[in-house]
């Protein structure tokens, strides 16, 4: 068997179906990309969640806590989504799509950004603002960066 959580972005029109008509579009979207081994398969149990209008925050930190796309614990467990770690770079559906594509590679036996294609250097004045916030985190922290505060500080 196995355990499959679906998430789907920009689901207001989802918000109004049943539970079971959820779950049924969710198989036949799955079924649609796995394809014979799914369409064999049957929904033994589902749970839906709803969260209109919800986003993910992640703290300061939460990166050194997030799995990898392998389990550690459990040989034929992966994870994928934007709360996977990845030596990418991306975030939120990117990464989804990203880390789908690394735990494929490593079920395959390939290396984990085999087709991957990395993203870009950061622009300019993106890599000069970064070296502005590490340089002001320096300052502030005393000449350690982990000691100044976060952007989120700010907003609690």
């Amino acid at each position: 068997g196995s355990i499959i959580e679906v998430d789907y972005y920009h689901a207001a029109s989802l918000i109004v179906m049943s539970d079971d008509d959820i779950v049924k579009k969710a198989k036949k979207d799955i079924d649609t990309m796995v394809g014979k081994t799914s369409i064999e398969a049957e929904v033994v149990d589902a749970a839906v969640v709803r969260l209109p209008n919800a986003v993910n925050w992640y703290s300061p930190g939460s990166y050194a806590n997030m799995p990898d796309a392998q389990s550690e614990a459990i040989d034929n467990a992966y994870f994928v989504g934007d709360l996977v770690r990845s030596r990418h770079g991306s975030w939120s559906q990117e990464k989804a799509f990203v880390t789908g594509l690394e735990a494929g590679n490593l079920i395959l036996g390939k290396e984990i950004h085999e087709g991957i294609i990395p993203l870009s250097p950061d622009e300019f004045h993106v890599a000069a603002g970064r070296r502005a916030i590490a340089a002001s985190k320096s300052i502030i922290g005393q000449g350690e960066p982990s000691r100044s505060p976060s952007l989120v500080d700010f907003f609690w």
